[in-house]
């Protein structure tokens, strides 16, 4: 049995959703690692036989994702709770979840194939079967990242997956199995959790019976969702009426072929540049009885030539100085075409010959980037929400914490827009007119929830008491 026929048959899953974008995950995924078959893989033919040969690359499908990833989400962002107390709580709960590496590899890894999940589980719930109880004292919280490969959409709606099945690997004793969880909405609108385990065994898949204490079954009492699905805030014009994203570089596999294309020009330059030496077919065999070679066959800088040379062009070589300078400067305008094509503007990579560098952070706040980067914020933003609804609910129904997750802020990092001081100048002048209040001033700078404000507000005053203060009057 294989995942999808169980899918198939248990949850009435639709294998096309999956099997419509396969070839392109696969094309996507093979740049992310920057081993394109047929591409990065070639030959060259030298007038006898075919020589394989390895290009060069630079990655920068790798280098576009992260680029974005480190953009969208560092540490100078925010996410901001109602009250102090359930601040702490969910600090405390993000420190111990890595909750901002998780977020930004999630980023990463949508931005390259389009789409990325994060699962929240919670386990070492202990349950009295008995008495129908289930103790959270010694309960812990979970997030998983779950690539495009094992996520397979059940329900959705506007493209927004509302049910949903994810897979993970695990080895034991050197056997792999399977776990899915499949995430159903019931009668009532909560969300349950079937889990499903697998041995794997010559590619077909064995269910097992969960005897490590896993709930079969488990309903959260909620209609808040434990996934989010992470993807680019981009129109998929590649495939329509279908829930997956495309990552950065969807629209742009040719420029990142121009840009290997001319990044393995310079090595080669350097090696083929030295001589290229034209051999007619005749004189690359002398014949001592074992008919010996006279070149290296692999050797691509002998090129033979076809039958009918005259004997003046017996041997002749050619060489010319280097190109590398016209080489840097193709390179460059590839990179401008490509940088420019996936968000960053113009200029947003050099190569000096010896590394890859990327333009300062500082832009303009009606740069292309600043408006890409606006754009895509909207569509995580939604996903690091549903993330931090699921584990702030998970830790707080089925855990030892307390999190009021209402009216929560998420502040996206801007110190890079050149304008950034001049906004918070400004805010400030419009505090001394009058205009502005410091509780709204310290929301629109500071990305904090009203009570939060008010709250810090009245500590500076606190520390910092007026004569009228100290007089008690």
């Amino acid at each position: 049995m294989k995942l999808v026929e169980f899918l198939k048959k248990e949850y009435n899953y639709n294998p096309n959703i999956k099997d419509d974008i396969k070839g392109y995950i696969e094309q996507w995924d093979s740049w992310y690692i920057a081993n394109v078959r047929n591409f990065h893989n070639y030959f060259i033919y030298n007038g006898r036989q075919k020589v394989n040969q390895k290009r060069y690359t630079m990655n920068m499908a790798k280098e576009i994702s992260e680029d974005w990833a480190d953009i969208l989400w560092s540490e100078k962002c925010k996410i901001s709770m109602k009250n102090n107390e359930s601040q702490q709580e969910f600090d405390n709960l993000a420190d111990d979840l890595g909750l901002d590496e998780v977020i930004s590899q999630a980023i990463e890894k949508s931005g390259a194939l389009g789409t990325c999940a994060v699962v929240t589980n919670v386990y070492d719930l202990l349950s009295n079967e008995d008495t129908m109880t289930i103790d959270v004292s010694q309960a812990k919280i979970r997030t998983d990242i779950v690539d495009v490969d094992l996520i397979f959409p059940l329900s959705w709606n506007n493209k927004t997956i509302t049910e949903c099945a994810f897979g993970s690997v695990e080895y034991n004793d050197g056997n792999k199995y399977i776990i899915l969880s499949v995430h159903k909405l019931n009668d009532k609108g909560n969300y349950v959790i079937y889990n499903h385990l697998f041995k794997e065994t010559n590619s077909n898949l064995t269910e097992k019976k969960n005897d490590d204490g896993t709930i079969n079954e488990f309903d959260t009492l909620s209609n808040k969702k434990w996934f989010a699905i992470f993807k680019p805030n981009l129109t998929n014009n590649l495939f329509k009426n279908n829930p997956f994203g495309i990552p950065h570089y969807a629209n742009a596999i040719d420029k990142l072929k121009a840009v290997d294309i001319a990044f393995d020009g310079l090595p080669n330059e350097v090696k083929d540049g030295r001589k290229r030496t034209f051999v007619r077919a005749d004189m690359l065999n002398y014949d001592d009885g074992t008919q010996k070679m006279v070149f290296d066959p692999n050797d691509t800088s002998i090129y033979v030539l076809p039958k009918g040379a005259t004997k003046d062009d017996l041997i002749q070589s050619e060489s010319d100085d280097l190109r590398t300078d016209k080489l840097i400067g193709t390179l460059n305008t590839c990179l401008n075409i490509l940088g420019n094509s996936v968000g960053f503007g113009e200029n947003h990579y050099h190569f000096d010959g010896t590394n890859l560098s990327t333009a300062t952070a500082v832009i303009s706040s009606n740069s292309k980037m600043f408006r890409r980067k606006k754009k895509l914020e909207i569509g995580y933003e939604s996903a690091i929400f549903d993330l931090v609804q699921a584990i702030c609910y998970a830790s707080s129904t089925f855990g030892t914490n307390n999190i009021n997750t209402d009216g929560m802020v998420i502040l996206f990092d801007d110190s890079i827009v050149e304008d950034k001081q001049a906004e918070s100048t400004r805010a400030l002048e419009e505090v001394s007119a009058g205009v502005l209040s410091k509780v709204e001033y310290r929301m629109k700078i500071f990305g904090e929830t009203e009570e939060i404000a008010k709250q810090k507000i009245e500590e500076i005053r606190k520390n910092e008491p007026t004569m009228k203060d100290l007089l008690g009057e």
